[in-house]
C-alpha cells in the first residue's frame, strides 16, 4: 500500500476540514507514491523519532502534533525543527499529522477518552466539531472515585480541584489544552457537567472552578492525547496496515 493511500484513510477517519483555523495538521513531508514498509505513531515528532522510524524500518510516522505548526523561516542543521525534517527527508520518512481534527472527529480523542472513563457521550451536547464531549457517569461515583479511577484509565497521577464527596452524574472532556477555554467552561457548567476532565487548566479558571462547585481533573497535556496512537493503530490494523508506537513519554518527571 502507497503512503498515499494510508493518509486518506485517516483523512477519511478525521477530515482535515475539521481542524481548527490555526492548525496545520496534514503532510508536514514526505514521499506520499512510495510503498509503505511500516507506520510509527506518536503524539510528538522529534530527532530521535524520526531515528527510530529509520532503525525499525518504518518510513511513514503519524502525529498528533504537527512538527511544522510555527512558522519556520528557514531550515538549518542544530535547530529542532529543522533536524527533524532533515533527518526525515535524509531517511526518506514522511511525516503526516492528524491534530485538532482528529480531536473533534467522531471516534477521535475526545470520544475514546470519554469512553474509557465511563462517561456514556451525548452528540446532542457536544458532537463533530466540538472540542469536548459531554454525558452522563453511572453508578453514583464520587468525585474521588471517578479521579481515582481516571488514574488508573491513564497510568498516571492526576491534579484535582473540588470535593471529593461530590457525586458525579455528568462529566466533560476536553483533550489537550483545552484548561484553557473558558468558553468551553461556561458551556458543560450551564449544561450541568460536575466535573471536567482536561490539560493545562488557566489559573484564573481554575479560581472560578472551586468557587462555583465544578470538579476538574487536570491531565498533562501528554497523558490526555496519548491514546491518538490507539485511535490510530485500531484505524490501520483493521486495514492490513501495521503500526508500532513511538518509545516516547510526557516530558514531565515523575
Amino acid at each position: 500500500m502507497k503512503i498515499n493511500e494510508i493518509l486518506q484513510i485517516v483523512e477519511s477517519y478525521a477530515p482535515s476540514a475539521l481542524q481548527a483555523e490555526y492548525d496545520n495538521s496534514g503532510l508536514q513531508i514526505g514521499f506520499p507514491e512510495d510503498e509503505a514498509r511500516g507506520v510509527l505513531l506518536c503524539v510528538d515528532v522529534t530527532p530521535q523519532v524520526i531515528e527510530e522510524a529509520a532503525l525499525k524500518g518504518a518510513n511513514l510516522v503519524i502525529s498528533h502534533h504537527p512538527v511544522l505548526f510555527n512558522a519556520v523561516k528557514s531550515i538549518r542543521a542544530g535547530e529542532f525543527t529543522s533536524d527533524i525534517l532533515l533527518k526525515a527527508a535524509a531517511a526518506r520518512v514522511s511525516v503526516y499529522s492528524a491534530h485538532t481534527n482528529l480531536d473533534c472527529a467522531l471516534g477521535g480523542l475526545n470520544d475514546y477518552l470519554a469512553g474509557a472513563l465511563g462517561v456514556d457521550v451525548d452528540i446532542e451536547l457536544a458532537g463533530e466539531g466540538e472540542f469536548y464531549r459531554m454525558g452522563t457517569v453511572h453508578g453514583g461515583m464520587t468525585f474521588a472515585q471517578f479521579a481515582a479511577n481516571t488514574e488508573r484509565v491513564i497510568g498516571a497521577r492526576v491534579r484535582t480541584i473540588g470535593s471529593g464527596e461530590k457525586i458525579i452524574a455528568m462529566a466533560a472532556v476536553s483533550t489537550g489544552a483545552g484548561g484553557g477555554d473558558r468558553e468551553m467552561f461556561e458551556k458543560v457548567r450551564a449544561a450541568g457537567a460536575d466535573v471536567v476532565v482536561t490539560a493545562e487548566v488557566r489559573h484564573d479558571v481554575a479560581i472560578k472552578c472551586a468557587a462555583s462547585g465544578l470538579c476538574v481533573i487536570e491531565l498533562t497535556h501528554y497523558d490526555s492525547e496519548k491514546c491518538a496512537r490507539n485511535i490510530l493503530a485500531g484505524l490501520l490494523e483493521a486495514r492490513g496496515v501495521d503500526c508500532i508506537f513511538a518509545s516516547e513519554s510526557s516530558p514531565y518527571n515523575e
